[in-house]
């Protein structure tokens, strides 16, 4: 084979077509998009925030989606970075008062969690790194995989995880709970 057929050959990416490809993507992003925006407001983002920010996540998703081993965590991991840029970025006060989910957040295996507002009020009491090891974890990651997407060690998850319970039990049973 000459490099000029070589050259013209196509990768692997490129063999597969376009079209598995976007079907493949389509099935990820409706399989994906509530959870993300969920685990987003549970970080403290506010509805429309999150969905800005999952819809930008998953946009650069699809770009890069031939290239991505693990697309869930990936879009998770740059999803939590870009909310953190833009708490650091805006000086406003973030209220403990959580939005009232709205029909994005309905269909999700989380439902219950963001139809109880006093627990998203509960994690938005805690402190950050509390509320960003219990967003993962109700997201349904380990904490070892928790571990790794933070660069935080297995004790300091299990720990945060800890504290993080003990406080939305005060919170929610007045201290009467476990």
């Amino acid at each position: 084979m000459s490099d000029a057929e070589f050259a013209r050959r196509p990768s692997a990416d490129e063999a597969i077509p376009d079209s598995a490809r976007s079907g493949e993507f389509e099935l990820f992003y409706r399989a994906t998009v509530q959870q993300l925006v969920g685990f987003l407001m549970m970080h403290g983002a506010s509805l429309a925030d999150a969905t800005d920010i999952a819809q930008d996540t998953l946009s650069s998703a699809y770009e890069r989606w031939h290239k991505l081993d693990n697309p869930r965590a990936w879009s998770y991991r740059v999803a939590s970075r870009a909310l953190i840029r833009k708490f650091v970025s805006t000086k406003e006060n973030l209220t403990a008062d959580a939005i009232e989910p709205g029909s994005v957040l309905r269909a999700t295996p989380a439902d219950a969690w963001h139809e109880r507002h006093e627990l998203i009020t509960a994690l938005a009491r805690l402190p950050t790194r509390q509320r960003q090891v219990m967003a993962w974890r109700l997201s349904g990651y380990t904490p070892l995989e928790i571990a790794v997407e933070l660069g935080i060690t297995h004790d300091a998850v299990r720990s945060n995880l800890y504290l993080a319970r003990r406080a939305i039990d005060v919170f929610l049973n007045g201290g009467e709970g476990s």
